[in-house]
């Protein structure tokens, strides 16, 4: 009786202990980030953001930005944004970790 409930104590601790290894990725950065679309003057194909806020995605988050800091933004979907009117507010989720990098999500838009 003893010894199967050492075992069953075991197995059961077992992926307990695996899981803080298996999300090891440190999360650097989770931002809410807001912009305008806007062309390049002189050329009516080279569409950009001019962001112009960023706010923590949750309470808690780490989201510190320096405006002299460059980042690469990487449209979700490209053809969408390439298609948006000048003006047009964005609104996406930048998140940075230690493993995957930089990602951007799209969470809304409108005109």
């Amino acid at each position: 009786m003893k010894k199967t409930s050492l075992v069953l104590a075991a197995i059961l601790s077992t992926p307990l202990l695996a899981l803080p290894l298996a999300s090891s990725a440190e999360t650097v950065r989770d931002c809410v980030v807001e912009g305008t679309v806007k062309r390049q003057k002189g050329s009516s194909d080279k569409v950009y953001v001019a962001f112009h806020s960023a706010k923590p995605a949750e309470k808690g988050a780490s989201c510190r930005m320096n405006r002299r800091e460059k980042f690469q933004f990487k449209a979700p979907n490209a053809a969408e944004l390439q298609d948006a009117e000048p003006g047009t507010k964005v609104r996406y989720r930048y998140t940075e970790d230690s493993e995957k990098g930089a990602t951007w999500k799209r969470e809304n838009h409108s005109s």
